[in-house]
């Protein structure tokens, strides 16, 4: 059995404290260790991370050599991506061909940041002041605290990473406690393509021992954390006592507005990847559908029959549609918003647990509900899983409004035939990211965060390396000062 030890000062830290079950979610058995580090731990990295920000080669780097890290990096991943798929579909249940995919295009982040570092440059300001002339100049922030979910562990450490890096930072990653392992392999790789000993620094173990330690540490300079609203409260309350500035990424509640004119085949395909893929356990899952009155009956029978008809099996073989759920604890959460579902007086369509019944490890199938009030728990809250909930429309009007009736506002879908109507519904909705006749799509280029209780701040975007910068103005006199008392 595999025990993971965190990763400090560029190595692996001998480890003979207590450890974590690595849980397989396609069995149920126990399948690795990880350590159950402390806050005596976590000083250590933040000291560490805190001591490379401050001397060494990370210290002096420009940013074109900076940029150079994070191409080495790049590199690595390019051709040893493979090494770390098996660690993550272990930890927690992706499907193989969902990972393989993630991680072919992880290099994509590093080298995209590597490009924009090389760009960063002081930037003249503008001022009235006769003889005097002034610049801004980016300063990193210094040892920044990442914190990352155990969905997409490595894809979303990338997105913070590479800005962060780029930015000039250095960085504690403390993964989710039910998915560490391929957080530690990756830092591995990349200690190997030569980014220097404190720079990137992994802890693993449980929030309130670990996690709040890093956020609360006096070395801390920011934070970016990605999870739960719930947890999203608990770091920004630990954040705020020592001013700690925060991005929070805390996932929706995120309606697909389908309306009568659409291509509803192409809908279809939109609405079964917004919420069945993953199992529906990504922070943009499409959980609302929102249809026209007058095609509700034909789009959700066809969607039915579509997602009846899905493979389950076991998430390491390509063929395998619908893998478990990612750990034990959040299937049983899952399984009963679906009883309270029943209990608020919803129609159940499809249900999951029907589909999945009898099977080892942690399944449960798509489940559709109709017949959703807008005051239910299942059209209010996160389920993060594979869980539908229908309602129609009259208007566009009404659409909008059901849109907009959640304390969320990460991601949204409009479907339609109409451009002008897709760009008016798309531009009333609250949300950070709508889409338009898709859904999903991700690129270093387009911010991602959300509005209400989906959080604040945004990662990637034109701006993400300055998310994690902070301005120093300098200002320079090209006359002499006159004697201000003559």
């Amino acid at each position: 059995m595999r025990t993971y030890a965190p990763f400090i000062a560029g190595s692996v830290l001998p480890w003979t404290g207590e450890t974590l079950p690595g849980i397989d979610p396609a069995t149920g058995a126990e399948w690795s260790r990880i350590a159950r580090c402390d806050a005596q731990t976590a000083d250590r990295a933040i000291r560490e991370a805190d001591r490379a920000f401050r001397t060494g080669p990370w210290a002096i780097a420009s940013p074109e050599e900076r940029a150079d890290y994070l191409d080495r990096i790049a590199d690595t991943l390019e051709t040893s991506w493979p090494e770390l798929v098996e660690s993550e579909i272990r930890d927690n249940g992706k499907r193989i061909t969902e990972v393989r995919a993630q991680f072919a295009g992880l290099h994509v982040w590093f080298r995209h940041f590597a490009t924009e570092a090389r760009k960063l440059r002081p930037e003249p300001q503008a001022n009235s002041i006769p003889g005097v002339h002034s610049t801004g100049h980016l300063m990193p922030f210094g040892a920044v605290v990442a914190i990352t979910p155990w969905n997409s562990p490595l894809m979303i450490l990338a997105w913070k990473l590479a800005p962060v890096l780029a930015a000039g930072n250095t960085v504690v990653v403390k993964p989710s406690e039910l998915a560490s392992a391929s957080t530690l392999e990756f830092a591995r790789l990349a200690s190997q393509a030569g980014l220097p000993p404190g720079v990137l620094n992994v802890v693993t173990g449980l929030g309130h021992e670990v996690g709040e330690a890093l956020v609360r540490h006096p070395l801390t300079r920011k934070v970016s954390f990605t999870g739960s609203d719930a947890g999203g409260r608990k770091v920004a309350e630990a954040a705020s006592s020592g001013v700690i500035p925060a991005v929070l990424e805390l996932g929706g509640k995120s309606p697909q507005v389908v309306f009568a004119d659409c291509d509803i085949e192409n809908a279809v395909n939109g609405v079964m990847s917004g919420i069945f893929l993953s199992n529906g356990q990504t922070c943009v899952a499409g959980s609302r559908l929102i249809v026209e009155d007058g095609l509700k009956e034909t789009f959700v029978s066809h969607l039915i029959a579509r997602a009846r008809n899905l493979r389950f099996g076991d998430p390491m073989l390509p063929d395998t549609q619908i893998g478990p759920l990612a750990n034990e604890p959040h299937l049983r959460k899952v399984t009963a918003m679906i009883e309270q579902a029943e209990a608020d007086g919803a129609i159940c369509l499809l249900d999951g647990r029907e589909t999945a019944a009898g099977r080892n490890g942690f399944y449960l199938g798509p489940t559709v509900f109709d017949g959703v009030a807008p005051d239910m728990r299942l059209w209010r809250e996160e389920v993060f899983g594979p869980v539908l909930a229908v309602a129609t429309f009259r208007t566009e009007n009404e659409a909008i409004a059901r849109a907009n009736d959640s304390d969320y506002g990460l991601a949204a879908a409009v479907w339609t035939s109409d451009p002008d109507k897709g760009a008016r519904v798309a531009g009333a909705i609250d949300a950070g990211t709508v889409y338009v006749n898709h859904y999903r799509s991700v690129d270093p280029t387009s911010p991602i965060g959300g509005v209400k209780l989906s959080g604040y701040g945004r990662e990637l975007g034109p701006d993400a390396i300055k998310e994690f910068c902070q301005v120093k103005s300098i200002w320079t006199g090209t006359a002499p000062v006159p004697d201000p008392f003559a």
